[in-house]
């Protein structure tokens, strides 16, 4: 409209509208409106309230029917608001549904969410993330492929919402502090799950390793440290007569270039010489045995400690409730305690779960991951990429130097070297000896394994 009338002016003398409230419901834009309209000498006006603005006191009645219709609007808006925060209080989702869930009507015509085609990808980008194997990126991209088609800062707003666990967060509003209620929906995944994820997000639990985006032709590319100038070694093919050579070489103008070959070679030949021989294996499993039986009774203490525990804290949140009803306890008190008693029993949970696991397939564990060590060699040989640059993160947390055929590395590795000593000592072997600088490292972490050294030596000794 405002178009048309500069594109014809003087055309436009006046402005009708049926009432003010249809002019505008806000009142300082229809003043500035009607200045605007009155420089292009354009009167407005309303069929239904008339008024001659030329005289004074009609300015009153203006303010009013200018003011009326955005006081309704304001009260409306209000209205909105509780009625939509009286339904989120009774667990009920009332905007646009989430990803995994579909917006839908229940039998008193309230509205509910339930379960959309994406709820198992949803459940899966928890799964996976909360094994802290992969981190985040690498999650979402999998998933995106699958048919999860979101955003990184979406994805990460979708492993932080409650809603997938059950419960609906309210924002504050005015004198209200945020809370958590548990919702009328049905939960994509567990409480526990759900906690556990904010856990590793939080860092409390730590990625077992990272894949980096390397060429099946250099696993160890990462890994590696300049034996002359301390920068990470890059990789590279360069092509010859012959056809093409593999290279581990440093990026800072260094001569340190050594083929893949080589560097591989070693490294495999350094996992023959630290695999398990099938009689210390069977050692261990048999000290494990003895270790588990006698931590057994200690772990079952430990879990009906833990679950006495939880019993407490939900009685502390039934107390708290009871207080706030018989008006004992300020309502903003009660929202940090009832949150504060949520995230303990989540923890608590968590403890348990992981103890009552441990309990249950332990020596199971124990027995693959002395397999794994046995056949080290076989299992590096025969993996991918991704599990071949797990096997080097588990072995070398810290950046390796390759000097003279030979790794070495800051610090000693524990586990490594007791597995030398044993074998050394088993077998009395002279022949099979610790490198003063290459075959020491600062932390093994087998899969799935919680190696107690000190008892195992103890253990050895004794024997």
């Amino acid at each position: 409209m405002l178009t048309f009338i500069k594109a014809n002016k003087g055309l436009v003398q006046k402005l009708l509208v049926v009432r003010w409230d249809r002019f505008s419901r806000n009142a300082p834009e229809a003043y500035n409106m009607i200045a605007r309209l009155a420089k292009m000498g354009i009167e407005v006006n309303a069929i239904e309230q008339p008024l001659d603005l030329g005289i004074p006191e009609n300015k009153i009645m203006l303010a009013f029917y200018l003011a009326a219709p955005e006081v309704e609007n304001d009260r409306r808006a209000i209205n909105t608001t509780n009625g939509m925060r009286r339904n989120m209080k009774e667990g009920r989702w009332v905007s646009t549904a989430p990803l995994g869930y579909k917006n839908t009507r229940d039998g008193q015509n309230k509205p509910i969410l339930i379960k959309s085609d994406k709820a198992d990808l949803i459940k899966k980008a928890f799964t996976l993330y909360v094994t802290g194997n992969f981190p985040m990126e690498i999650v979402r991209k999998q998933l995106y492929s699958e048919g999860l088609k979101v955003s990184k800062n979406h994805f990460t707003r979708i492993l932080r919402n409650p809603v997938y666990c059950g419960h609906i967060k309210i924002k504050p509003y005015r004198n209200e502090p945020e809370e958590t209620v548990k919702g009328m929906h049905e939960p994509i995944i567990s409480e526990d799950l759900f906690y556990e994820v904010q856990h590793v997000m939080a860092g409390k639990k730590r990625f077992i390793s990272k894949i980096s985006k390397v060429r099946d032709e250099f696993p160890m590319r990462g890994f590696l440290l300049c034996n002359s100038c301390g920068g990470i070694l890059t990789a590279s093919c360069s092509r010859g007569r012959g056809g093409k050579y593999y290279y581990y070489h440093c990026q800072s103008g260094c001569k340190e270039r050594i083929t893949t070959k080589t560097v591989h070679d070693s490294f495999e030949h350094w996992l023959n010489q630290i695999a398990m021989r099938p009689e210390i294996a069977s050692l261990y499993i048999e000290v494990m045995e003895d270790v588990f039986k006698a931590n057994e009774t200690d772990r079952e203490s430990e879990i009906i400690r833990l679950e006495s525990e939880l019993i407490k804290k939900t009685e502390m949140l039934d107390k708290g409730a009871k207080k706030l009803i018989n008006d004992e306890l300020d309502k903003d008190d009660y929202k940090r305690l009832k949150e504060s008693i949520m995230n303990e029993s989540a923890t608590l949970r968590i403890r348990i779960n992981e103890l009552k696991e441990m309990e249950s397939g332990f020596m199971e564990y124990v027995r693959f991951g002395v397999e794994i060590l046995g056949n080290l060699p076989l299992y590096y040989g025969v993996a991918n990429l991704e599990i071949k640059q797990a096997i080097l993160g588990s072995i070398f947390p810290e950046k390796l130097i390759f000097s003279k055929n030979t790794y070495r590395t800051a610090e000693p590795n524990e586990l490594i070297d007791w597995l030398y000593s044993v074998d050394r000592d088993f077998w009395h072997s002279k022949k099979r000896k610790v490198a003063k600088n290459g075959d020491q490292f600062h932390q093994v972490t087998p899969v799935r394994i919680e190696l107690t050294t000190q008892r195992l030596r103890v253990f050895c000794s004794t024997s």
